[in-house]
């Protein structure tokens, strides 16, 4: 699969791992700000997702690549839903699995190891052929 439809793969399975997670943080708030965390998704995940790619192949530190999108995730939503401190105690847990979880899914099953280069998960098929060597 060619890079940028791997990348919008990414960047779709993302935005609804962020989607949901944000819905579920906030689940009971009445009524639900929808539209609020529809716009806080596309904003992270795919403002994010994509000034990650653009700084990532400007061989800028990690920590700017990487940096910069994860400061986004933590103080977007709570600053925007302006998050109680129930709410907080859901959200940072979840947004700490989020990106790992997306990152093991694709490796693991796909054979896809971009998502998050920082750590290496082994594809399925390696294992049971017993060809992993990393």
């Amino acid at each position: 699969m060619n890079g940028i439809i791997q990348f919008l793969v990414y960047l779709l399975a993302a935005m609804v791992v962020y989607f949901v997670v944000l819905t579920f943080t906030v689940r009971k708030r009445s009524p639900r700000p929808y539209l609020t965390l529809l716009l806080i998704t596309l904003l992270v995940t795919a403002g994010g997702m994509i000034f990650a790619r653009i700084t990532y192949s400007k061989e800028l530190p990690w920590w700017i690549f990487y940096g910069i999108p994860v400061l986004m995730t933590y103080l977007f939503p709570i600053v925007l839903l302006r998050m109680s401190r129930r709410e907080l105690f859901i959200y940072i847990p979840l947004a700490i699995l989020m990106a790992p979880a997306i990152h093991i899914f694709f490796s693991f099953l796909f054979d896809w190891h971009d998502y998050m280069p920082l750590f290496y998960v082994p594809w399925w098929r390696d294992l049971i052929s017993g060809t992993y060597h990393h």
